[in-house]
């Protein structure tokens, strides 16, 4: 049997392993270039494909020096802007410098009062409250006035809510109803030593009436920047140790319930 020559198989190679990545990046570019491919090929390839692009000064005249046409750069100036890579939902800025994504933390919700409320014939308030398991968050930030970046992505929020059985259309469902912080209120948690918990008052029944979501007096301010039309700059007021949340108070797709908050703790 015959062998392959280095140069063909070497080519073959690269190949198949550039196709076979989920990400395209600058360095995907210059071997595609290498092998030979012609523009309208990268292009389409950057076209159809996750990327995450550098398109910093030095990292655009590298790609320049390796021959990239002015087109392809131009392209790659405008996709680093949306880099597909980036999921979305809430991030903070750990102590070494880098994005820290907040993973939802499941509540379950109970009547703390309810037995009470019974024995003065429903005159005071039943308290809906949502509980987390532990006193303090995974999610540790030591600035006093932390900097988040809310991502949003509502491209495919109509075939979400049109394919009810498709699981994969409900991944991380906040960041796919929502468009803005706004849709979201930040509140500190309650610490319950002995319970080994955190917890916050969500609603309120009584014998005539009843109401969900949190209080407004409980609500903590926060500025919102925009950075493009998806991703924003979320700035708490100065915020003192305590254990924290960001909760949706949006439309809940048909199909779900919101029983997750977004925890983090400040020391």
């Amino acid at each position: 049997m015959k062998k392959l020559p280095l140069v063909l198989f070497l080519s073959l190679f690269f190949s198949i392993n550039i196709f076979a990545q989920e990400t395209i990046t600058n360095e995907s570019i210059v071997q595609m270039k290498s092998l030979g491919f012609n523009d309208a090929m990268i292009l389409d390839k950057i076209n159809s494909s996750n990327v995450k692009f550098d398109a910093s000064i030095k990292a655009l005249g590298k790609l320049k020096i390796a021959g990239i046409s002015t087109s392809i750069i131009s392209l790659i100036m405008q996709k680093s802007k949306h880099n597909t890579k980036t999921k979305t939902g809430i991030y903070f800025i750990t102590d070494n410098g880098k994005q820290k994504r907040i993973q939802p933390s499941v509540f379950s919700s109970s009547n703390t009062n309810a037995a009470a409320q019974k024995l003065v014939s429903g005159l005071i308030n039943a308290k809906k409250k949502a509980q987390l398991p532990k006193t303090k968050s995974n999610n540790v930030i030591k600035d006093n006035r932390p900097k988040f970046t809310f991502i949003f992505n509502t491209s495919d929020v109509d075939n979400m809510q049109t394919n009810q059985g498709n699981q994969a259309g409900f991944l991380n469902w906040w960041f796919r109803t929502a468009t803005s912080p706004n849709e979201f209120v930040l509140v500190k948690l309650t610490v319950k030593e002995r319970k080994n918990l955190r917890e916050v008052i969500t609603g309120k029944s009584s014998f005539l009436t009843s109401s969900s979501g949190i209080d407004s007096k409980y609500a903590l301010p926060f500025s919102i920047d925009e950075i493009e039309s998806n991703k924003f700059k979320v700035t708490p007021e100065s915020l003192e140790p305590g254990e924290y949340c960001f909760i949706y108070q949006g439309q809940v797709p048909q199909g779900r319930q919101n029983q997750s908050v977004f925890d983090f703790s400040i020391q």
